[in-house]
């Protein structure tokens, strides 16, 4: 047998559900639709920037030898993948010798990157100038997240300088 209810007294199961289900639904709007509606401008504000070292190894060096340099990119672990393309534009008389996947053309060289969240990328970038002298070969990282457009990338300009003796 049932116990028959009275009118006019709410069940307090029925009530406490109606209450967890109001505290989802303004959980949802408040906190998890706001992020997930951000568009990835809005997204990379929070971003944290990539951190970026260049290490000369070999900058004094002898026509026709190869100076060395390192660069380092860090992608802190709050981060979504990066992705990167550093670009090296080189005076006259200046070569750009060797590093992961260089492309070059006359006087500019390209190579892209990628790291994921927590990761750090180094290349090695190898120089040789043909001609005593002071040289600079100039260089930018531009880096971009992803879930970003790639026209929307940072850049970090770089310089890389090289003093160039007549030995010998």
């Amino acid at each position: 047998m049932s116990v028959p209810r009275k009118r006019g007294i709410v069940d307090p199961l029925l009530l406490a559900g109606v209450a967890i289900l109001v505290l989802v639904v303004v959980v949802y709007f408040f906190f998890v639709a706001p992020a997930s509606a951000q568009t990835p401008e809005q997204k990379a504000k929070v971003y944290k920037a990539l951190e970026v070292q260049l290490r000369p190894i070999k900058t004094k060096v002898c026509a026709n030898e190869s100076a060395i340099f390192e660069l380092t990119v860090v992608n802190p672990l709050n981060n979504p993948k990066a992705y990167m393309q550093l670009t090296l534009m080189v005076p006259p008389g200046v070569v750009v010798y060797a590093g992961q996947g260089v492309k070059g053309g006359s006087g500019l060289v390209t190579t892209n990157l990628v790291a994921e969240p927590g990761d750090a990328v180094t290349l090695r970038v190898q120089i040789i100038a043909l001609e005593p002298g002071q040289k600079v070969v100039s260089g930018t990282l531009y880096y971009w997240f992803e879930g970003e457009s790639k026209q929307d990338a940072r850049s970090i300009n770089l310089d890389f300088p090289i003093t160039v003796l007549r030995c010998g």
